[in-house]
């Protein structure tokens, strides 16, 4: 795929080239040792992302029975980080294959481009205009947690240690207190500091290249799909209805000439073409990001649960829930949106790709067919049954498929759990 011409593509390749995106997926990168030069760095990154996960585990079994919410913190912590340790590994592990369905970005992907330049430049304006919001809010709120957290480092936060005892670490920007005690934590502050601040940087950039990466996806499948729908609802209407034509065809007293009705069935033909190249994408996007995507709901509604359940819990006068008010603070006012934001932005981007696939079939029944001969009529029924036969969707179950309705839905299951914990507890 050719991406030197960046204004071609629906595709912030900018971006993409900034934050590494477009070097980890290029086959031309520079390599070592056969290896792209990025996938290495990248794995380095990972491992050290997941040394600090272990370190995190050990922490949560230490503070298992004495402090939950302490524990609560680092249990979303490690999930969030194993799992991008997993999204990161699909890219690239598959590079090559998310290369090839980069394609559909193209201008040029199908044959229809040159009459539907205005549908490509919109979503293009769209996606530029998306991402680039969405880099500067990632890399924004890194900024200002770690320089707010760096403000604040006097404070103080009361901990309960395996012994009962209360320790008075200083904040910080994860917290990991590391099994270690209040006067050794205090005392090598900054080099925790530094430790963790790397962490939280490697964890934002690399969910802001997954992110960037699933966004430019589905908003070029979106964009070639819309013209497809658009060039069906066209046919037999500009070429059976000329407007410098003096002869009205859709009267229905005057017969189309036969060599009409072979251009129009020429015209389905190339459409058709370009719908199941378009398909072609779909379905292996399906299969390299259906495993991640379902994963990633079903992850995150667990830990909107335990994470609201520690909240509500916090207020208790159940000394196993006892915390300072900033760890809750937190929860409140960060973690809990930013991963129900996760599960919405997902859901919007798939239930819009399912949208745009489904309306194939209003703009089939939208063309000109019935001043059409048989042989189109029937290459158009054909095209109806074989879409309405594919329909590979991103699903939990065969009736539960990924978009907004299931993210209002998870909320409300979500809602409906955490009452029943808080009322058995």
């Amino acid at each position: 795929m050719d991406l030197r011409n960046e204004s071609n593509h629906v595709f912030n390749i900018k971006l993409a080239k900034i934050i590494g995106l477009y070097q980890m997926l290029d086959p031309g990168t520079v390599k070592c040792r056969g290896r792209n030069i990025y996938h290495i760095v990248t794995s380095c990154a990972l491992l050290y992302i997941c040394l600090i996960s272990m370190i995190l585990i050990l922490s949560g079994l230490y503070y298992w029975n004495v402090n939950i919410p302490i524990r609560m913190d680092y249990f979303w912590k490690v999930l969030n980080a194993f799992y991008l340790i997993y999204k990161i590994w699909i890219i690239i592990h598959y590079s090559n294959d998310i290369w090839n369905c980069l394609s559909i970005t193209r201008y040029d992907f199908t044959t229809l481009s040159n009459r539907s330049r205005h549908i490509l430049d919109r979503w293009r304006e769209r996606l530029v205009w998306l991402t680039t919001i969405y880099a500067i809010l990632y890399i924004t709120s890194m900024v200002s947690y770690l320089s707010i957290t760096l403000a604040f480092s006097g404070d103080k936060l009361p901990v309960k240690i395996h012994n009962g005892s209360i320790g008075y670490y200083r904040q910080n920007a994860m917290n990991l207190y590391l099994i270690v005690s209040d006067e050794t934590y205090n005392a090598h502050y900054y080099t925790f500091y530094f430790v963790e601040a790397i962490f939280i940087a490697f964890i934002g950039l690399y969910f802001l290249i997954f992110d960037i990466l699933l966004v430019t996806l589905c908003f070029g499948m979106c964009c070639q799909v819309e013209i497809i729908c658009s060039a069906f609802e066209s046919v037999g209407h500009k070429s059976l209805c000329d407007q410098h034509s003096r002869i009205d065809y859709t009267d229905e007293n005057i017969k189309i000439p036969t060599n009409e009705h072979d251009i129009i069935y020429e015209e389905l033909k190339t459409i058709i073409i370009d719908h199941q190249a378009v398909m072609e994408i779909y379905e292996d996007f399906l299969t390299l990001f259906r495993g991640a995507m379902l994963w990633h709901i079903f992850v995150s509604s667990l830990l909107v649960i335990a994470l609201w359940f520690t909240v509500i819990m916090s207020f208790s006068n159940d000394n196993r829930f006892e915390t300072s008010e900033v760890i809750v603070k937190k929860m409140i006012c960060s973690i809990i949106p930013s991963i129900s934001f996760q599960i919405f932005m997902l859901c919007y981007l798939f239930g819009n790709v399912h949208n745009q696939k489904d309306s194939v079939i209003f703009a089939l029944y939208s063309s000109n067919w019935t001043e059409m001969d048989m042989k189109c009529k029937k290459l158009i029924l054909l095209t109806m049954r074989l879409n309405n036969a594919n329909q590979k969707k991103l699903k939990f179950t065969r009736t539960k498929i990924v978009n907004l309705e299931m993210f209002f839905k998870t909320m409300g299951d979500c809602y409906t759990v955490i009452s029943v914990l808080v009322n058995y507890i």
